[in-house]
């Protein structure tokens, strides 16, 4: 029976001789699960139940070397790895979906995902990564190629006994097939480098080894980057072709991608999806197999209008299916406006997971892979809680607390959401709308007590209380600056918000964090000639992999930057900017000046209700400590878990 809203989404389709009950796939990605050898554990096997428990067709759960190294998933390089695998293939077989295997050697990215025996096709990896200390890659001989190549064909057998019914070869996102298939990266003069046909020999013979030992019906998928989006690197009309090769190589399905673990922005809101769903129809028309695509697909309407106008045959949900594992379900019971979306923020699975070698992680939803306690505990005392603050952290921990048995009462003076309103005024960060309007439709939901107005110290103590969660985020630090009431100077957050706008053609930014860049590149869209000014000497000087694409589009929007300075005093429309030995600038600035000096925490109210009453009281989010979303959701969520 057709589903009445997506009827191509919930079509049923074929991956060789598979059938899969719908059109989603949960796309591989590392989890860092798998206990210290790589072996299947206990986490790996629930998630793997849990993904195939919310719907999809098909589970690629996590990526299994083909030989033993340190890795962020799991490993399939000898046959005492088959009895954790074939648990996992059992788990996802019993919760309703096919089980699929990625088969990965990160090549040069090895030591990305903390390795040390980093191998390629040449001694070539991305110039950031070498500038900032990456081991260069080991060039593979002949022999190891082919010593490679025979342990795909091993390791696919491995997986096909443990009872998965495909396996994928990640050729993909700088992985070891693309360290051949990429012109910068492979810079070998033998049969394996040069034309493109000796660069895809390594993954054309990877095929065939799969084929050899697993038979020709074992359904192969390849994951390939449309684009690495790295200089001279992988483009698309070079994958075209290598897509047709494959094809007729056997290969059941392509899985397309952009970009690599290098050069993540194909992943972030400042991508255009449409370069992507235009590239990767070029590979669609040109091959008979299915694809499968899915970069940054958030909604089931987004999801089927790319099946509907033929961009792509299945919907890869990666980041996704972590933010909410379920969206499958909700969305085939019309159920979206429960659905957790992905923000594309790469922190808690990029950041914190796979560069921070940490257990995989999302800024959206606390409760991802937490196996070891129930999710929301019945209370066994029901409490009467003032929460103040309805942004991140307050509604996460409001509903929380409405779904463990509390009473609830929410403080806002302004909208739910908080300052995630300003946080997706730019248009590259508006999937943070879709947070908020989570947030919006479960307070409706739970028929949360929302009382719109700035709670204080009478309000708590006279409201019979029993405990109180502050969540009021942070206050905006501000500059003891001479001069500042005489020229056009506004704060960031009133500034994003749209409440001061200035006229005027040069303007200037205090502070070079994310926020500032923020504001520099939408100051930037309104014709501003506009320098940011960072005390620090480095520009974005943050851990995160987003920061490259900040980076870029300040660059694009033409953003001077000026590092090691400070703004000293402001006289009308100039401004005056020192460094540390005391030599200074003058700058015009009859454009505006927005001061983005960061947020300080605010600790007053905890410390007066702690010491004049008995109420239980808890400080979470930026209120406690400026820090980002996740700490906000994951705090306000463990303090009301606590309650």
């Amino acid at each position: 029976m057709k589903h009445n809203k997506y009827p191509k989404l919930f079509e049923k389709g074929y991956i060789g001789n598979l059938k899969v009950k719908n059109r989603i796939i949960r796309n591989s990605m590392g989890t860092y699960l798998a206990d210290g050898n790589m072996y299947v554990g206990d986490r790996t096997i629930k998630a793997g139940a849990e993904a195939a428990s919310g719907g999809v067709g098909v589970v690629f759960m996590d990526n299994c070397t083909i030989k033993e190294m340190y890795h962020m998933g799991l490993c399939a390089a000898n046959d005492t790895y088959i009895p954790g695998l074939s648990m996992l293939a059992e788990a996802i077989k019993d919760h309703g979906a096919l089980a699929g295997m990625q088969l990965s050697h990160p090549g040069r990215d090895t030591g990305f995902v903390g390795g040390t025996e980093v191998v390629a096709a040449s001694s070539v990896t991305f110039e950031p990564w070498y500038e900032a200390g990456a081991a260069l890659p080991k060039p593979l001989t002949i022999d190891e190629i082919h010593d490679l190549v025979d342990k795909y064909g091993q390791a696919a057998l491995r997986c096909k006994k443990a009872g998965f019914d495909l396996v994928e070869v990640h050729g993909a996102g700088g992985c070891l097939p693309t360290n051949f298939l990429s012109p910068n990266d492979n810079q070998r003069n033998d049969m394996y480098g040069g034309s493109l046909h000796n660069r895809m020999r390594f993954l054309v013979e990877i095929v065939r080894s799969i084929k050899k030992y697993c038979g020709n019906n074992y359904p192969i998928s390849i994951k390939l980057s449309i684009d690495d989006c790295e200089p001279n690197g992988i483009r698309v009309e070079e994958t075209v072709e290598v897509a047709k090769v494959l094809e007729k190589e056997g290969v059941s399905m392509l899985n397309l991608m952009m970009g690599t673990h290098a050069v993540v922005y194909p992943s972030t809101g400042f991508y255009d999806i449409n370069i992507y769903l235009s590239q990767a129809k070029q590979i669609k028309d040109a091959v008979q197999i299915p694809c499968m695509v899915g970069l940054g697909v958030q909604t089931a309407s987004l999801a089927e209008s790319i099946l509907e106008s033929g961009q792509g045959d299945f919907i890869a949900l990666a980041k996704q299916e972590i933010a909410d594992c379920n969206w499958p379900n909700k969305v085939k019971n019309n159920q979206e406006d429960d659905i957790r979306p992905c923000i594309k923020c790469l922190v808690g699975c990029t950041d914190n997971g796979i560069i921070g070698h940490h257990p995989i992680r999302c800024a959206v939803n606390p409760t991802v892979y937490k196996y070891y306690e129930d999710k929301y505990p019945q209370a066994k005392v029901v409490k009467n809680v003032a929460v103040i603050g309805a942004g991140p952290a307050g509604m996460e921990a409001a509903l929380t607390l409405v779904k463990r048995g509390h009473k609830v009462t929410v403080y806002e003076k302004r909208k739910i959401g908080g300052t995630l309103h300003e946080a997706s005024s730019a248009d590259y960060k508006k999937d943070i709308k879709l947070f908020i309007n989570y947030y919006e439709k479960q307070a409706q939901k739970y028929h949360l007590n929302i009382i719109q107005e700035e709670a204080t110290y009478d309000t708590i103590v006279n409201g019979g209380y029993d405990a109180c969660i502050i969540a009021t985020g942070g206050k905006p630090r501000t500059l003891d600056v001479n001069g500042l009431e005489t020229g056009k100077v506004t704060y960031a957050l009133n500034y994003l918000n749209g409440e001061v706008k200035f006229d005027g053609e040069n303007a200037l930014v205090i502070g070079g964090g994310i926020t500032g860049a923020e504001v520099a590149v939408e100051l930037a869209k309104e014709g501003k000639k506009v320098t940011i000014i960072e005390v620090m000497d480095q520009f974005l000087a943050l851990p995160s992999a987003v920061i490259p694409a900040y980076q870029m589009a300040v660059e694009q929007a033409g953003v001077k930057v000026i590092t090691g300075h400070r703004l000293d005093y402001v006289d009308h429309d100039q401004a005056i900017i020192v460094d540390r030995f005391g030599n200074k600038k003058e700058l015009k600035a009859d454009g505006g000046i927005v001061i983005s000096a960061g947020f300080m925490p605010q600790l007053e109210l905890q410390e007066k209700l702690e010491e004049e009453t008995d109420i239980e009281v808890y400080t979470v989010g930026d209120a406690k400590k400026v820090r980002q979303i996740i700490d906000a959701t994951h705090e306000g969520y463990a303090v009301a878990r606590m309650i």
